[in-house]
């Protein structure tokens, strides 16, 4: 090829070299950046494995939604950092994050349950620059479940304390003294006693509560009505995960070749292995239940007595 010629093959395919280059650079970049805004803090894959465990609750769901929000206007507005195409991206899907956060507004579990935990309470709606309105509304949505379901229920089982709490008003004995009724009984304009959810809500958050249930079941004799709100909301699993497993386990306990149990001993079963697995059954108990089971000849069908499966806690 003469000199010529390979000059005009340079020019010709100039164009496309160039092209490729740009292609080249433009693709590191997005490379880059998806390297950088993945693994700091890998926000996405670092969500799908907490709430994929069997312990987050609704009160995780806002302070997740929250963070990831955060890191994705941060990224959608570093422009030395990121591409173009990077923030854009970011910026879409803060756009989603905010359609399914309005969502939780469909539901007052959510707020419920963050002002039952004694973590947060009504500061984290405040830390998180709510308006006064947003924080009020949340507090009296509570309020107004607890007056409505939780208030006049009578406390019995393990929210009775096993002692009586004495009381410093004198006896009302016949053989009393007359006057003893005058200090007894409340003054006339007396304010009516302060509600569990008062005292609580007044008492100052403790930030180093990890598990909110074992919390409140500690101070079940403090709260007796509040705690058995706070346990039925905190309850609430973050999401289906623990749910399906339930069924995934259920499956293989219910097999071809086993599918005549009843649904009591289903659920005895289940809340064994779930039991098992959580460390609340000890191999010495499971031992000893079997060893002292009685052995059933032959193998026909035994009918056993009613209640022996009952699960008692």
């Amino acid at each position: 090829m003469s000199d010529a010629e390979r000059e005009a093959l340079d020019a010709s395919v100039a164009p496309v070299r160039k092209a490729l280059w740009k292609l080249h650079k433009t693709s590191f970049a997005i490379v880059r950046s998806s390297t950088i805004l993945l693994p700091r803090p890998n926000n996405t894959k670092h969500a799908t494995l907490f709430f994929s465990r069997g312990t987050p609750n609704l009160a995780s769901v806002i302070l997740a939604m929250d963070k990831i929000d955060e890191i994705l206007t941060t990224n959608s507005l570093d422009e030395k950092t990121f591409q173009p195409c990077i923030r854009a991206a970011c910026s879409l899907a803060k756009k989603t994050l905010n359609r399914y956060y309005d969502k939780t507004d469909h539901s007052e579990n959510y707020r419920i349950t963050m002002v039952l935990h004694p973590r947060f309470k009504l500061d984290y709606f405040r830390r998180a620059d709510w308006d006064d309105e947003w924080v009020q509304a949340a507090r009296t949505i509570t309020e107004d479940v607890f007056n409505n379901n939780y208030c006049d229920r009578a406390i019995s089982g393990a929210h009775t304390p096993a002692v009586p709490i004495s009381s410093n008003i004198p006896s009302s004995a016949p053989t009393g003294n007359m006057f003893d009724a005058i200090f007894a009984a409340p003054p006339a304009n007396a304010p009516p006693p302060e509600s569990e959810l008062d005292r609580y809500l007044a008492s100052p958050v403790e930030a180093s509560v990890r598990d909110a249930l074992a919390w409140w079941w500690e101070r079940r004799f403090v709260y007796p009505r509040l705690s058995r709100m706070a346990m039925d909301y905190l309850s609430i699993p973050a999401t289906s995960v623990e749910v399906e497993r339930v069924f995934s386990r259920g499956r293989i306990l219910l097999n071809h070749l086993r599918n005549r149990l009843l649904g009591q001993t289903t659920c005895s079963l289940m809340c064994l292995n779930s039991w098992s697995k959580a460390g609340f059954m000890k191999d010495t108990d499971v031992l000893a239940a079997v060893r002292s089971a009685e052995e059933i000849p032959g193998e026909e069908d035994v009918h056993m007595p009613s209640g022996w499966d009952d699960i008692h806690v």
